[in-house]
């Protein structure tokens, strides 16, 4: 058995992470704002994520399903931390910029 540590330091080096993150950002019609950031977070929730399943994935050739399942659940979701943390604010600054020009045009 191994431990998240070594099975994300695998699927580092292999990037496999990192191009299930650029296929589903190249999915979301905001495109890849912040999918540097989602990167990182991502790395620190497959570190805590629970050891037993992580294992039963890379062992039974999975992790593609197990990080896409992650990915899709925080950047398509309107309750996820990610949206939460990210999304949620970029709209908010866009309609604050929308109103600023609408009150300049006036």
């Amino acid at each position: 058995m191994l431990s998240n540590h070594e099975i994300v330091e695998i699927y580092l080096k292999n990037k496999l992470i990192e191009k299930c993150v650029e296929c589903q950002f190249s999915k979301k019609k905001e495109g890849r704002r912040n999918q540097e950031d989602f990167f990182q977070d991502l790395v620190l929730i497959l570190l805590e994520y629970d050891n037993d399943k992580m294992n039963d994935a890379h062992f039974n050739n999975h992790m593609n399903a197990l990080i896409t399942k992650i990915i899709q659940n925080n950047i398509f979701s309107k309750t996820s931390p990610y949206w939460k943390k990210y999304e949620k604010w970029s709209m908010i600054e866009t309609d604050e910029i929308k109103a600023e020009m609408d009150i300049e045009d006036e």
